[in-house]
């Protein structure tokens, strides 16, 4: 239980994930009243606070640009959930159906919201909130789309704030505030938010747009070349044969940097120089040793996208917009689940995450090898059981 007096007023926020379909509404319909005109039935992720019913917002605004404010009443008219059980308001923490009612009319923000029948199918894209939280948002972050804007998305997606990364990472919670505000993230701070992200730490590096340090970028551009090879022994293990040879990657010892490849061989991809999700996806994919061939090949392998390498050129250039089905196949090899990456790239989520253990793991731990430590990693993964 939290009421809103205890919640910083910038986390006074709903979350819309989407407007329920017909399923839905026919299968948990019956706990809300019928529609009026100006009225939409969303669906809300975990609640900041206990919302009581007859609770009225001021303003709504796209999470990917808080300065494209609506101002528009809203009301908290009814809410229900899974059991379809009528709620005498929006509980803590909960993900809830929720009746709301706009005021003069639904705007376009929201009727713009996808469909679905059940939670989690899509990322909550629609903030709705008082003017003064707004304006503490806005006062606080600055309306800027750096890092602190990544680490915002992420805060609100699991659900967690500055107290709690700082405790993660040790560092002081001011300090934390700073960079979710739009201040400059310190190398030592990145490298600490690794953990609290689930993500490498070189990754972190890449989302802040700062340069990967030597000690965290890959050893030896000829290395990636061999990438495919090993994804094709690993597609056909099981999870524990992956976790087995992921065991064996970890026991090799760190080596000293490879002189690059011999003038016209393939090295890594190079730096994406594009703006938006795509150019950020194939930084990451370069975090991996993976050259623009190697990259093709490894999709083909992992997902079946038989894109050419200079089409993975123009994604890195910015030049293809990333569909939900493209953000999946960068999960998969990546080895981090769809929703966690649309959050951290500002992309539309895929359905499906990557599995637990996968060869998009595997495929982020053998970036700092060298071609000879590859082939030791392939003759293991080939030595497994399929």
């Amino acid at each position: 239980m939290r009421t809103e007096e205890a919640t910083p007023e910038t986390e006074r926020v709903l979350y819309v994930e989407s407007r329920a379909d017909a399923r839905v509404l026919a299968d948990l319909g019956t706990a809300l009243p019928p529609r009026a005109a100006g009225e939409e039935v969303l669906f809300l992720s975990f609640a900041y606070a206990d919302v009581p019913l007859g609770r009225r917002y001021e303003c709504c605004f796209p999470r990917a640009d808080e300065r494209d404010v609506t101002w528009v009443t809203a009301t908290v008219v009814a809410v229900t959930q899974q059991f379809g059980k009528p709620f005498t308001g929006i509980p803590h923490g909960w993900k809830t159906l929720a009746l709301l009612r706009f005021e003069p009319e639904v705007p376009e923000l929201v009727r713009a919201l996808p469909t679905a029948s059940a939670w989690y199918e899509h990322p909550a894209t629609v903030h709705i909130a008082d003017r003064a939280t707004w304006e503490a948002r806005r006062r606080e972050y600055g309306g800027d789309d750096g890092f602190g804007a990544v680490l915002r998305r992420w805060t609100e997606h699991r659900r967690t704030d500055s107290g709690a990364l700082s405790r993660q990472t040790g560092l002081p919670e001011e300090r934390v505030r700073g960079v979710l505000g739009g201040g400059p993230a310190s190398p030592s701070l990145l490298r600490r938010l690794g953990p609290a992200l689930g993500l490498p730490a070189a990754d972190v590096f890449v989302l802040a747009g700062q340069e990967v340090p030597d000690d965290l970028a890959p050893l030896d551009p000829r290395a990636g070349r061999l990438v495919p090879d090993l994804v094709r022994h690993a597609v056909e293990l099981s999870p524990d044969g992956i976790r087995a040879v992921r065991g064996f990657v970890a026991s090799l010892p760190q080596e000293k940097p490879v002189a690059g490849p011999p003038e016209g061989a393939a090295g890594p991809a190079p730096r994406a120089a594009g703006t938006g999700p795509g150019a950020l996806l194939m930084r990451l994919v370069g975090n991996r040793n993976l050259g623009l061939t190697a990259t093709a090949k490894t999709f083909a392998l992992l997902t079946g996208r038989y894109w050419s390498p200079a089409t993975y050129g123009v994604v890195a250039r910015g030049g293809i917009e990333v569909t939900a089905d493209l953000l999946a196949d960068f999960a998969a090899v990546l080895g981090v689940p769809a929703p966690d990456l649309a959050v951290l790239c500002g992309a539309p989520a895929g359905e499906a995450p990557a599995p637990a253990t996968g060869p998009g793991e595997l495929i982020s731990d053998v970036r700092r090898l060298t071609a000879d430590r590859m082939r030791q990693v392939i003759e293991a993964a080939r030595a497994q059981p399929s």
